[in-house]
């Protein structure tokens, strides 16, 4: 008798924390991602750290990099869409031999100063 009480106890209580989970999606209207827009969409993100992305977003026929981090969105560059190459399997790096700060260069276009 005390197996089958546990067992309603554990049954009421998942029941009711899936209604919280259940209520709470639908008061929220889902994920802040899902949300979808007429004139842009993310294309593709990568995350680089715990609250830091970076993102690719089609506005049109333009193509935008952006930094994202939890208190700001910083425009990176503008790219070309010939310039996007989609990366499949690799294993090593094809910029292996590149410093992080030659490619930011060059994603940015000019040298800034500081």
């Amino acid at each position: 008798m005390e197996i089958l009480t546990a067992a309603g106890t554990m049954a009421v209580v998942a029941a009711v924390l899936f209604l919280a989970w259940w209520c709470t999606r639908k008061l929220a209207g889902g994920s802040a991602y899902r949300g979808q827009s007429r004139y842009m969409k993310v294309i593709d993100r990568v995350a680089v750290a715990q609250d830091r992305s970076i993102i690719l977003i089609q506005t049109g026929q333009k193509i935008y990099m952006a930094g994202v981090a939890s208190s700001e969105i910083t425009l990176l560059a503008e790219i070309e869409e010939d310039d996007l190459v989609p990366i499949t399997g690799q294993t090593e790096s094809p910029f292996q031999d590149v410093s992080f700060k030659e490619l930011i260069q060059k994603v940015g276009g000019k040298k800034k100063n500081g």
